[in-house]
């Protein structure tokens, strides 16, 4: 009898405590404010590669055993807002949407611009947790 109680006792801290350890860890929210773009800039040094303006298939990226995170946007503004991460053009965000872009690890920045070029927004950030930014 002793026996018996002493495995289901096991038994329940192993269930309990794997559970609790398979747990993804909570996103880190940012909120990040928008400011207006300055007008005599030149070229944007954030950007290293803009929306792509011609058919030409990009090859398919190597498989990385590296871990992937997912960063998440929340467009809290009426504006079309392009996104970058680490430079590269990731898509456009509609007006009051939400999207996703899963990235490797290494991601140190995100940049966000409005269509028009009149607001911007930018952080920092790395992969070992999953992000949303709002952006207001």
């Amino acid at each position: 009898m002793k026996a018996q109680l002493v495995f289901i006792a096991c038994l329940l801290i192993a269930l309990v405590g794997s559970t609790t350890v398979a747990q993804d860890k909570p996103d880190k929210n940012v909120t990040v404010t928008g400011k207006a773009v300055p007008k005599t800039r030149g070229a944007n040094p954030n950007i290293k590669k803009d929306v792509p303006t011609t058919d030409v298939p990009v090859p398919r990226p190597a498989k990385t055993r590296g871990a992937l995170c997912r960063v998440k946007f929340d467009n809290y503004t009426g504006l079309y807002i392009k996104i970058y991460v680490d430079g590269d053009y990731k898509g456009t965000l509609a007006p009051w949407d939400d999207g996703t872009v899963t990235v490797g690890s290494g991601y140190t920045t995100i940049y966000c611009v409005s269509t028009g070029g009149t607001r911007e927004w930018s952080a920092s950030g790395d992969c070992r947790e999953n992000y949303v930014y709002t952006l207001r």
